[in-house]
């Protein structure tokens, strides 16, 4: 049963394409005619928390409990209902409750950290991140990076502890951009100018558009106080952007690029 109120948990706001409002009116009928079905307290306790009613899911969360005692999995609802609008302390109770059924469940373990976050305890937010992560069958990158950034949030010194993680995801996945870009910011934090751009180096080897990265090295060689660099890779991101179709130059996002570039070349040669 555990096991299909968590497919319910996880797959109720990747199924919501409908209207929510549609949705949750079809289930209050359901409701009218089976007050008794904690399962579908649970159903619309998770649309509304979806259309952002969370007393309203509370209510239906707790008529669930009510229903069915042995309804353990209302505990973690309660707890990712109450964390998502930064009620931590309510949060913990209900999380605290559930792990002690379920000590080593990976998902109440990443609730309880993104708590600790909120009640500004990094350590025990780094803690219960290794552990899931330990104990996760599928992990994704995005896991190595929330323990690297809980490392930083215990002691924002610790840049070596974080970037292990991140190699640690690297050595599992391979190559990950989002993990590369998360390594290019620590060594940026920490003034590590010349690995950041290597791991840059690294990044581009694997795009061909590079108009991105050009721009990010000048940014990163102004930083260093390495102006004629700087000027050059502003120079490079305007010549991979004059290469690139008419129709992806006039996007937002490009123009946005040429227009900083020109303007930091224009700073810097005076």
């Amino acid at each position: 049963m555990l096991f299909f109120y968590l497919c319910l948990f996880f797959t109720t706001s990747l199924s919501a394409h409908g209207d929510l409002d549609l949705q949750i009116e079809r289930i209050s009928k359901r409701i009218e005619k089976e007050p008794h079905s904690a399962n579908l307290h649970i159903k619309r306790g998770q649309l509304y928390a979806n259309h952002n009613e969370p007393k309203k899911s509370e209510q239906d969360y707790l008529l669930a409990r009510n229903l069915d005692q042995n309804l353990l999995i209302t505990d973690l609802l309660l707890a990712q209902l109450f964390v998502d609008n930064n009620e931590a302390r309510a949060a913990l109770l209900h999380v605290n409750l559930f792990l002690k059924n379920y000590t080593n469940h990976s998902i109440a373990l990443i609730t309880r950290a993104k708590i600790n976050q909120q009640m500004g305890q990094p350590d025990l937010c780094q803690k219960d991140l290794e552990k899931a992560l330990s104990n996760l069958l599928e992990p994704n990158p995005s896991h190595f990076i929330s323990i690297a950034e809980a490392v930083l949030l215990a002691d924002d010194s610790n840049i070596s502890e974080a970037l292990s993680w991140l190699k640690k995801g690297e050595e599992k996945f391979g190559f990950d951009i989002v993990l590369k870009s998360k390594e290019v910011d620590l060594y940026v934090r920490t003034k590590q100018y010349e690995n950041a751009i290597l791991t840059i180096d690294t990044i581009t080897e694997h795009f061909q558009r590079k108009e991105k990265w050009h721009f990010q090295k000048a940014t990163i060689y102004e930083k260093a106080g390495e102006i004629d660099l700087a000027k050059i890779h502003y120079d490079a991101t305007l010549e991979a952007i004059n290469k690139l179709p008419k129709r992806i130059q006039m996007t937002s996002k490009i123009i946005k690029l040429e227009v900083q570039s020109l303007k930091r070349i224009n700073v810097l040669s005076k």
